[in-house]
């Protein structure tokens, strides 16, 4: 991006954030309340947040680098979808591919499949272990049904275990016994969104609740590069059951879900003739379900026990592959303190079943039908100086029939201290681990990019180049070594402030070394009967995946949070992430497809107790391997409370600019999209 766009676009920036802020009206009015916000700067340090630890904590007492996305939040910024609301948070890339399809990623591991982030609602596992990742598409729950989105950057391998890398997302629905009564929801935008919901709470005993919901989803495609239209249009339909219990001290929850739909994309085939490749429209389906019930006991001595099974089936069909899942999962789960020693132990059981199927691009060296993970934890938070200095010591171990490895072992310690009230200082060392996927091990990939015609300066064949990958059945175990430091706390009544730096030392991390051309159909090796390539469509030069690279990443992320006013809130973040590599002799490097440089500036505004407007510009930094520019996007949203019973929510996305490219598919199957300007007007009736 130009110096002189650049330019126009921070001054388009700071100018929607006068007209949004400004123009409705002075927050001094001495009858606006002061609940506007679900959370003042003071209560959301003391927020109770579960996921660095296992058990409930203070956040401003935390050792990693924690966000919290409350509904609040969520429903001030007219957010839809659980990717969407992922942008609220500092130092994360949520970069959308085409109009179902996303890449999130966190301290500079991003893509479609991020393979080194852990994502998890309700404890169920979201992170796909055949092709390491989150299908974000089918991750579409009734937004309205979060309770908060709890974000980690940095390690978790203690508390959740391998691949929890670089960070973890714990999305956290609510109980059943929040928001009784029903309410129908729906919205549309002219490009062609919409969605309708309709739901249900109440009692179903003195001490029982239950919520049911239908949830349908629906938009067009995006325009491709050159402005061609796209076949990525979607739609989703989703039904949910859940049922809560809470007699003295203990607590019950289950939950059935059920969802199908389809999701388009467009996509690019080899031909042998120039241009070499031709684009293709396809729909695939997809389908699941899953069933989860879950407890908690606390005992008489304060300690507290919990559990949770959950049954989860997938299927999914696409134009590079098809994938049916099957996952039984057992976790248990225990807290209790001694003096000065805070204990939480536990562990889990986990089966997954595989049926999955290839295309003419993608094929298995070995099929890999089922593997087993059992996992053990146990962490110590001790106490040494009362209300001022604790020191955390964890183990995880876990056994992984995917890995090379017979055990993975996942240690960390962590320091915290308070030295003055309301401010803390922590420093953290945690070993981590990514475990291979099926695609690590097995998979044969074609037309990673553009096939290189005959007579380019990198061809030396007479027929077209193509470029390939293939699995390594003794491919190993990702390991890091990071150390983490953080400052956190409250300056005053109105200003909070959050500084992570972070140093991420990688060991054999995926490389690729070249494993051979080969010709095209007959798979003949060149080298061994160079003849081949005579009567041949082309020639497939294919990469084989290998453990043979390391690496360092360091950067920092900071963020502040300022009240103002009563009604007004304004919140503010940096992060930057850089990758040096250490390449080994005759392995290639992989590379750099993250953003390094990101900002964000939020401001949210109650002019009355019924109107709330809020503004969310934020700035991504260039990406070289895509030649995708630099750029600034901004949105806005109003919503008004009409009466008791209606809310109206008028919105804008990408008020900068028409069309923004964000990202594309690493695997080079699908045809860059662009993400277009939209509106949305969404309407919600409570009864």
């Amino acid at each position: 991006m130009s110096k002189p766009h650049r330019f126009k676009h921070i001054g388009l920036s700071a100018g929607l954030f006068l007209v949004v802020s400004l123009i409705w009206t002075a927050p001094s009015s001495a009858d606006t309340p002061n609940d506007l916000f679900d959370l003042s700067v003071e209560e959301l340090i003391n927020f109770q947040v579960t996921s660095v630890s296992g058990k409930a904590e203070r956040l401003g007492d935390t050792t990693s680098a924690v966000f919290v996305i409350t509904q609040d939040d969520i429903q001030r910024h007219g957010v839809r979808s659980i990717p969407d609301a992922l942008r609220l948070a500092p130092g994360l890339s949520v970069l959308q591919i085409d109009a179902n399809k996303w890449a999130v990623g966190s301290r500079g591991r991003t893509g479609r499949f991020a393979n080194k982030l852990l994502v998890l609602m309700d404890g169920r596992l979201l992170y796909t272990p055949g092709f390491s990742g989150v299908f974000w598409d089918v991750q579409q729950t009734l937004i309205e049904e979060v309770d908060r989105i709890e974000i980690i950057r940095g390690p978790g391998a203690v508390v959740w275990g391998t691949n929890a890398v670089n960070g973890v997302i714990n999305i956290i629905t609510k109980s059943s016994a929040s928001d009784p009564g029903g309410s129908v929801i729906g919205g549309l935008d002219p490009e062609g969104a919409e969605f309708l919901a309709v739901r249900q709470a109440g009692q179903l005993g003195e001490s029982s609740t239950y919520r049911a919901f239908l949830n349908y989803q629906s938009a067009d495609g995006n325009e491709l590069i050159g402005g061609f239209p796209g076949a990525d249009g979607w739609d989703l339909l989703r039904g949910s059951f859940r049922a809560d219990r809470s007699h003295d001290d203990a607590e019950m929850s289950f939950t059935v879900e059920a969802y199908t739909g389809s999701m388009g994309e467009t996509v690019t085939n080899f031909i042998p003739q120039p241009p070499y490749a031709n684009v293709l429209p396809y729909e695939g389906n997809v389908s699941g379900a899953f069933a989860i019930g879950s407890w908690s006991m606390t005992h008489e001595d304060s300690a507290r026990t919990s559990g949770q099974v959950y049954l989860d089936y997938t299927s999914r069909d696409s134009a590079m592959f098809s994938e049916d899942r099957t996952t039984i999962s057992f976790d248990l789960q225990h807290h209790r303190s001694f003096g000065r020693h805070e204990i939480v132990a536990g562990g889990w059981l986990r089966f997954n079943r595989y049926d999955i199927g290839g295309s003419t691009r993608l094929s298995f060296l070995d099929e890999i039908d089922s593997d087993r993970v059992i996992s053990a934890f146990v962490q110590d938070e001790i106490t040494l100086v009362d209300d001022s200095l604790s020191v955390e010591l964890g183990l995880k171990l876990e056994n992984n029939e995917l890995s090379q490895d017979d055990v993975e072992f996942m240690p960390t310690a962590r320091l915290l201290w308070k030295p003055v009230e309301n401010h803390s200082a922590w420093v953290a060392v945690t070993r981590s681990v990514r475990t291979p996927s099926i695609a690590d091990l097995s998979a044969v990939v074609t037309d990673i990019g553009p096939a290189l015609p005959p007579g380019d300066p990198l061809n030396p064949f007479p027929v077209p180049l193509r470029q390939g990958t293939i699995g390594n059945l003794a491919y190993e175990s990702e390991s890091n070594v990071s150390l983490e430091l953080g400052l956190r706390g409250q300056l005053g009544d109105s200003l909070s402030y959050d500084v992570a730096l972070f140093n991420m030392e990688y060991k054999d991390i995926r490389s690729f070394v070249l494993a051979g051309a080969f010709c095209s159909p007959s798979g003949v090796p060149v080298f061994v009967d160079p003849t081949c390539v005579i009567g041949s469509d082309s020639v497939i030069s294919t990469a084989l995946f290998t453990n043979d690279n390391d690496s360092r990443l360091h950067g920092g992320e900071m963020s502040l949070d300022w009240m103002p006013a009563e009604s007004w809130r304004v919140r503010a973040s940096a992060s930057f992430v850089r990758e040096d590599l250490e390449v080994a002799a005759g392995a290639f490097e992989p590379p750099s497809s993250y953003p390094e440089w990101q900002y964000s500036l939020r401001s949210e505004w109650s002019p009355t107790e019924n109107i709330s407007v809020a503004a969310f510009v934020r700035y991504v930094d260039e990406i070289e391997y895509f030649g995708i520019d630099d750029y600034w996007q901004a949105n806005a949203n109003v919503r008004w409370a009409l009466r008791e019973s209606w809310v109206v929510s008028l919105g804008v996305r990408n008020l900068l600019d028409d069309v923004t490219q964000e990202y594309q598919s690493e695997l080079g199957d699908l045809v860059p999209t662009q993400i277009e300007r939209s509106a949305f007007l969404n309407l919600s009736y409570t009864y």
